[in-house]
């Protein structure tokens, strides 16, 4: 498998992953912080067997680097449940795609790596494609505006590009599993002292109280989390960080179809803005960020 694949791999997961979070932060969750508190002590179910079989993997002081690279992951989570709270799935489904840019910066100048006019190109139309899709016009009295989301998914594209970096890095010293494993540690070191707030306890507790319904989605949202950071760890592994970042940009194309077959099958179930006007702008952003992906790829 290329590194092609393994990206639009990682993209449609983390779409599915995507819809489930507004799902159950819109119906569920009162505070961001006990939600993922609970999807990141449900990840640690399924890293279970990685030291059965391919052991540790302990290496210093790049281990150590990876238990950061975990906090860094609950840093931009944090930061995308929040825009989740206060937009709609496709609109932060592309806002999450400016991080390129600042991967293409980072792999320049931390790791050397170079690349064509056209790269160059390719992340300019991403960074115009997710200001398209934040923009709401004036209408019915309403001023214009750019989307509330914006002032959290710029932490998530610093602490994104910083984990894509240092995954890439990592890389050179440990096998993939590894670093899915010490970087899934790390998250749950991170979010272990967020327990001592009792309201937030009380929540967390609560996502494990809820029935076998909230289970289960909890469970598969982390099932399609985990397919997709893996898809993402393994393309990094055998490709351009740069590339592989742009290349997954490709998820609010595919968030968006997500969002139109469950409005048409399960009306209700997600608030999404389809009218005709909006549904041009989400569009034709989502064609900037294909032509984008094609420059870059």
């Amino acid at each position: 498998m290329d590194w092609l694949f393994l990206s639009l791999v990682g993209a449609a997961a983390l779409a599915v992953t995507g819809v489930i979070d507004k799902f159950l932060l819109g119906r569920y969750a009162r505070d961001p912080l006990a939600y993922l508190v609970a999807l990141v002590t449900m990840q640690q179910i399924l890293i279970v067997a990685i030291p059965i079989y391919w052991g540790w993997g302990y290496v210093f002081p790049q281990t150590l680097y990876a238990l950061a690279a975990g906090g860094c992951q609950v840093v931009l989570w944090a930061a995308y449940l929040r825009a989740l709270q206060v937009e709609e799935t496709s609109r932060v489904a592309a806002l999450v795609y400016v991080f390129p840019v600042f991967v293409f910066l980072g792999a320049y100048l931390f790791l050397g790596e170079t690349l064509a006019a056209k790269d160059y190109a390719g992340g300019t139309l991403l960074v115009c494609s997710a200001l398209l899709i934040s923009y709401r016009p004036a209408q019915g009295g309403v001023p214009a505006i750019f989307s509330p989301a914006l002032k959290y998914m710029a932490v998530f594209w610093a602490f994104t590009a910083a984990y894509a970096l240092t995954a890439k890095y990592l890389l050179a010293f440990m096998n993939e599993w590894h670093l899915i494993l010490w970087s899934s540690l790390g998250s749950l070191l991170t979010v272990l002292p967020l327990l001592g707030s009792e309201p937030l306890r009380k929540e967390f507790a609560a996502y494990f109280r809820g029935g076998p319904f909230l289970l289960t989605a909890l469970f598969a949202d982390e099932v399609f989390d985990f397919l997709g950071r893996g898809a993402f760890i393994f393309a990094y592994a055998i490709g351009s960080v740069a590339l592989v970042s742009s290349v997954a940009a490709l998820q609010p194309f595919i968030t968006l179809v997500y969002v139109i077959l469950l409005g048409r099958f399960v009306p209700g179930i997600l608030q999404e803005e389809l009218d005709r006007k909006t549904m041009i702008m989400k569009t034709v952003a989502i064609l900037l960020i294909v032509v984008g992906v094609y420059l870059v790829s």
